[in-house]
């Protein structure tokens, strides 16, 4: 195997170990969490075939390619949850978000492993950023996803623009990073505020 399965490997084995052992939402956010880990796996040899299909450079795979796979292969295993299991709101919600943490923790694991994050600025933009946007790429399909999907007329047009939403969110970010210089210092700080923009709504609708 390759330092990519390997990693996989070490990170998903306690996730799946758990399993029998947990019940309830538990389960759901440990079953979603290895998920994302396997789509993150799957992800990295779509990304590969592709850029390599079209010629990309890397700038452009990133940009262009990478958004467009990397959401349309997390939205998968969400599809067929609500699909096939109709889950309640509350554990759909917990699987988009846990299915993000997953993600995101896998990829950050193979950034580790390259050896490309050497300095504390690369760190945070791992930590801060890339970990951050998938976290609220998941957060913004979980708010709209478990709406549209109570309204049956609105669930297929719903669930395209979500994910073209979060296609967008993602090209937009890889796009600051790979410009480079002030650029990056946006892309650090943009998931962080769309999160605490989700939460001041969250907040003002509680009142």
């Amino acid at each position: 195997m390759t330092f990519v399965e390997n990693i996989f490997v070490l990170l998903a084995a306690p996730l799946l170990a758990c399993l029998p052992f947990v019940k309830g939402r538990p389960r759901v956010m440990a079953t979603f969490m290895l998920c994302g880990m396997v789509c993150c796996l799957l992800s990295s040899y779509v990304n590969a075939f592709f850029v390599g299909w079209v010629g990309a450079d890397e700038v452009s795979g990133a940009v262009e390619v990478a958004p467009v796979v990397e959401e349309a292969i997390k939205l998968l295993p969400i599809l067929f949850y609500l699909l096939v299991l109709e889950p309640q709101v509350e554990d759909a919600g917990l699987a988009i978000v846990a299915l993000s943490v997953g993600f995101a923790t896998l990829e950050s694991g193979l950034y580790l492993a390259t050896g490309e994050l050497t300095t504390p600025a690369m760190l945070a933009l791992r930590g801060l950023g890339t970990s951050m946007m998938h976290l609220t790429s998941g957060v913004l399909m979980r708010y709209g996803l478990t709406r549209v999907w109570t309204r049956p007329w609105l669930k297929v047009a719903g669930t395209s623009g979500l994910l073209c939403l979060a296609m967008t969110f993602h090209g937009l970010y890889n796009l600051l990073v790979a410009a480079g210089g002030a650029a990056q210092v946006m892309a650090v700080c943009l998931p962080a505020m769309t999160l605490a923009l989700v939460l001041l709504v969250r907040l003002a609708r509680a009142r």
